[in-house]
């Protein structure tokens, strides 16, 4: 299953550099939030990331798509989670660099 969703595997876990991120940081830019928590920063970046699954839902006609659902899930929770406990790398210093120049 793996080589079958191997694209889709490698966009989820950049899904917090190029998504969630750049829409967290300009959410609380036009928000006029200077300093969010930590926590409200990863909450926001996993918000948009989870954004995804609406996009998934075209190919709600397709032979397999219960399947895809699940291993998407799967995977946007471990990336989730992984995002939620701060070891994402590129959330934590996109974080620090936000708070740095706001």
């Amino acid at each position: 299953m793996q080589d079958k969703y191997f694209e889709l595997d490698i966009m989820i876990d950049n899904l917090a550099k190029s998504i969630g991120v750049p829409n967290a940081n300009c959410y609380f830019r036009l928000s006029n939030i200077r300093r969010p928590s930590r926590e409200e920063y990863r909450k926001k970046v996993i918000e948009f990331m989870l954004a995804y699954m609406s996009i998934l839902d075209s190919f709600k006609s397709l032979q397999g798509y219960d399947e895809l659902r699940r291993f998407v899930e799967r995977r946007l929770n471990e990336v989730t989670e992984h995002i939620l406990s701060g070891k994402n790398k590129d959330v934590e210093k996109r974080y620090e660099y936000y708070i740095m120049n706001e």
